[in-house]
């Protein structure tokens, strides 16, 4: 356990008849980035203030370095935490700001000169030194709140959506200069959103929440591709979900009846289901092409219903014959392959098909 910064041990927290968090276990490394990703309402920020201290766990074991930190106050868990809004004190300079942390916890005034010194340098932020949060801009005022959280030199800093009051303009470059500076601190960073480009972009793992219980962890690569679960394969875009009965399992496939057709797919680590069990499966959109050629066993019809142009990509919504959506993607710098209207044959590969794991409770 001293190996890890952070353990959660079977965490539930309730508010009263309401469970927030449901008997969620989850153990973080030393300097790792781990975003914590699901809608509103799945339990994200509770895990967040349980880990903080600042709501008590009903059930359950937090652990921070190794020492059980259930009855520990917040300002002795060796944490700080950087909230949405920043927090910043309207009175105060940025000085004054950055050095706050260290003067509540008595240290010498010539240390805390010297290190607020060395964090504003860090942080590039030593211009702004004199001047108060409403003269900053918001990427500035980012800076600062982080600079002022960091300064303590925490095992854990953990953000609740940090910068989601930002301009989109600024949110890349914030995210690259976060990550930069987590990687030369080396400081464990547990990252709340609900955004899946700022949990892809920057995590080292990403744990995604549903519900109040984790449906699925790993590293972004996962996560994006290998989809678990049919909520991860809803939530995480660009993926298209399937849902049928086992018809049979052929060697190394697994054949599904759905609404639109029947269709094979690898079977899961596990082993495969039983013929007449509930299923479904998802095939990215990415991965489709509008010309199957003999290696594209699965095969459906679909009309294109709209054409959308994203810069990166050219996202095509094509309907089927039960009027579901299916998504299409292909390179947004190619040009466009499929007029509104027309009517195509989309495949895809046996193996681009992603068989997930039953509900929970199910077989």
């Amino acid at each position: 356990m001293a190996d890890h910064d952070l353990e959660l041990k079977r965490v539930t927290k309730r508010f009263g008849s309401f469970v927030a968090v449901r008997d969620l276990s989850l153990a973080v490394e030393h300097g790792q980035f781990v975003c914590l990703l699901g809608p509103s309402g799945c339990g994200k920020t509770t895990t967040l203030r349980v880990i903080a201290g600042l709501e008590d766990a009903d059930e359950g074991e937090v652990w921070i370095s190794g020492v059980r930190m259930n009855d520990v106050p917040p300002w002795k868990r060796d944490i700080a935490m950087m909230f949405q809004d920043f927090a910043l004190f309207p009175h105060m300079t940025v000085r004054k700001q950055v050095g706050f942390g260290l003067e509540m916890l008595g240290r010498p005034k010539e240390e805390i000169r010297r290190r607020v010194g060395e964090t504003l340098a860090t942080f590039e932020i030593s211009p702004l030194a004199e001047r108060k949060p409403d003269t900053l801009s918001g990427g500035q005022k980012q800076r600062v709140a982080l600079a002022r959280a960091l300064i303590t030199q925490p095992r854990i800093l953990l953000l609740d959506e940090p910068i989601g009051s930002l301009d989109f303009s600024l949110r890349e470059a914030v995210m690259l200069e976060l990550k930069d500076v987590q990687r030369r601190l080396g400081v464990t960073f547990i990252w709340v959103t609900h955004d899946q480009n700022e949990a892809l972009a920057l995590g080292d793992r990403v744990v995604v929440m549903n519900h109040a219980r984790i449906e699925q962890v790993g590293t972004p690569e996962a996560i994006f591709e290998r989809p678990l679960t049919r909520f991860v394969a809803s939530f995480i875009q660009g993926n298209n979900v399937f849902e049928g009965v086992v018809e049979s399992v052929e060697g190394d496939c697994v054949r599904i009846r759905t609404p639109v057709g029947s269709f094979a797919v690898p079977p899961r680590d596990g082993g495969p289901p039983p013929p007449g069990a509930n299923v479904s499966f998802s095939v990215r959109a990415a991965l489709l092409t509008e010309r199957p050629g003999p290696e594209q066993a699965n095969r459906l019809p679909a009309t294109c219903h709209a054409v959308e142009y994203l810069g990166s990509i050219r996202r095509y919504d094509l309907r089927l014959e039960d009027r579901r959506s299916i998504k299409y993607e292909q390179f947004g710098a190619q040009a466009a392959r499929i007029r509104e209207g027309e009517v195509v044959t989309l495949g895809w590969q046996v193996e681009d098909g992603i068989l997930h794991a039953p509900p929970e409770g199910a077989g």
